[in-house]
């Protein structure tokens, strides 16, 4: 993820295009059998803290949605009951309306309970220009930090955190009286903030949750959506060795890659099919390569569970579902996907040595026929960071056009 320090603005969220995808499956809601299609999907972290997402049955497909993100969940056929969960290879279950929410992802058998709850839909908001901004602070022993961006509308609100390596996406929920509750599910993360606001605005007894498996305190004070409380995150830098890379296609077939042999522009995108930051980055590419007809890009993914029994297969196997949903295949040869290691900063510098460190995943390389050096990007600022975002895409077109400074 990228840093945001330099950009104190108002955030904007940008809307996610889903293909949407009409089938059906036994087990499942229909729009024969439900005379009211809306409501919520709630997440039970524990016995008092529920994650809602406001959604919409579309026959046998959810839609759930986080602001102006819009992820369709749609059925597996094979499997009654039970949802698929776009990019992230997840599902939901539910039978009467009850189940779970299961990350495969993650070690184990990772659920988190889920049900769905009928009711009428919330109005569309109206939302202001005016942005609130929080400098916070999360954990004590080994604090870290973010800043809280939000608008507001009838005691409604969304926004996003920046932190010094990026976002936390499209972030919605409610600022009711003094109490601020915001929340976020995209098959990957599923976090809740909630805390209560002082009479001078600063945030305090708040609460971040991950899931069930983490939770951390939070504060924050209240700043000038034009200030940044967040310092400057380290940036990898070129070590002067050949841009170059060694690995699996996603037939399972050992390749290898060199700068040195190709000519053109190159795009190396350090990445993980886990990291929702990575998708984001990915669709800015999608649009790169619409945009510039002669660029390639290698999508060099560090997977989760490799250690796993069958690890490495199952990994492939996601990067193909990866590569088909994120439209890979519309670019034929001019698209690689290649696994080249386990999900970890450590494995991913030590595969590609020309970096001196993997700050965050993604880190994004430009490497060029026609320049001395590549240019190196550390993280992403992704569609919910609004004109952060509009730089971000500012920047990827410059490197890609021309010469441009190392971030």
């Amino acid at each position: 993820m990228a840093g945001f320090s330099q950009f104190g603005t108002t955030m904007m969220a940008a809307a996610v295009v889903v293909v949407l995808l009409s089938r059906c499956a036994s087990g499942g809601p229909s729009v024969a059998e439900k005379t009211d299609t809306e409501g919520v999907l709630l997440f039970d972290l524990n016995d008092s803290t529920t994650v809602t997402i406001p959604g919409e049955w579309v026959g046998d497909t959810l839609l759930i949605r986080n602001d102006q993100e819009e992820l369709a969940l749609v059925p597996l056929d094979a499997r009654p009951g039970l949802w698929s969960i776009p990019v992230f290879d997840g599902t939901l279950s539910l039978t009467n309306d009850t189940g779970h929410w299961h990350d495969v992802l993650r070690p184990g058998e990772y659920h988190v309970a889920a049900r769905w709850k009928r009711g009428r839909a919330q109005e569309v908001a109206q939302w202001g220009e005016d942005t609130l901004a929080w400098a916070l602070t999360f954990g004590e022993d080994d604090p870290w930090f973010g800043q809280l961006f939000l608008q507001q509308s009838e005691g409604r609100c969304r926004g996003s955190i920046a932190t010094a390596t990026g976002d936390f996406r499209h972030l919605h929920g409610t600022l009711s009286g003094n109490e601020l509750v915001l929340q976020t599910f995209d098959g990957a993360h599923l976090f809740r903030f909630a805390g209560s606001l002082d009479a001078d605005g600063s945030i305090r007894e708040g609460v971040f949750h991950s899931g069930n498996h983490y939770a951390t305190p939070f504060s924050g004070r209240p700043v000038a959506p034009s200030s940044s409380s967040l310092e400057d995150a380290p940036i990898a830098s070129w070590t002067g060795q050949p841009v170059q890379y060694a690995g699996l296609d996603l037939q399972g077939d050992s390749v290898r890659w060199t700068a040195g042999s190709s000519e053109g522009v190159h795009v190396l995108s350090v990445m993980g099919s886990w990291c929702p930051n990575c998708m984001d980055e990915h669709r800015l590419l999608v649009s790169m390569m619409e945009r510039f007809p002669d660029l390639q890009v290698h999508t060099l993914a560090f997977e989760r569970g490799l250690d796993r029994n069958g690890g490495v297969d199952a990994a492939l196997a996601r990067l193909r579902r990866y590569a088909e949903q994120m439209g890979v295949i519309h670019f034929g040869d001019r698209w690689r996907v290649r696994l080249i290691g386990p999900a970890s900063k450590t494995k991913a510098q030590e595969a590609l040595p020309f970096l001196d460190r993997v700050v965050s995943f993604p880190t994004t390389i430009v490497s060029s026929s026609d320049q001395a050096e590549p240019w190196i990007h550390s993280g992403f600022n992704g569609p919910a960071m609004g004109p952060a975002h509009d730089l971000e895409i500012a920047r990827f077109a410059a490197a890609i056009s021309g010469p441009s400074e190392s971030r």
